[in-house]
């Protein structure tokens, strides 16, 4: 599960089934009203809206480009075997005194050119 943000219950994850797109691309002048028609997967003819929109209106060069994507809400999955994602004593030991020690190398890395 590729997720985008985790509750406590419950994770927002990008839609990735059959036919869904990756993206759903739009372009809107922002001169006038006007609108290219929505894409999937294509943000080539977006491009091209815009040029032949600019190109009827010269005046017409700013323009709002948007991308959709499809999100779902999905219950967070239980932990298979809640005791093995439980840390043991040696990994919350080990983790800070690796961190210790690699603080003191690179401090003594810095001290090497002094001794020659």
């Amino acid at each position: 599960m590729n997720s985008i943000i985790r509750g406590a219950d419950w994770v927002l994850c990008e839609e990735r089934g059959e036919g869904v797109p990756d993206g759903i691309y739009g372009v809107a002048c922002m001169t006038c009203e006007a609108a290219s028609p929505l894409f999937d997967d294509e943000q080539t003819p977006c491009a091209v809206w815009a040029l032949h929109h600019t190109q009827e209106q010269p005046e017409h060069t700013l323009f709002l480009a948007r991308t959709e994507r499809h999100w779902r809400v999905v219950r967070r999955p239980e932990p298979e075997d809640p005791a093995a994602r439980r840390p043991t004593a040696l990994d919350r030991a080990f983790g800070p005194a690796f961190v210790g020690l690699m603080c003191l190398l690179t401090a003594a890395s810095g001290l090497l050119p002094l001794l020659t």
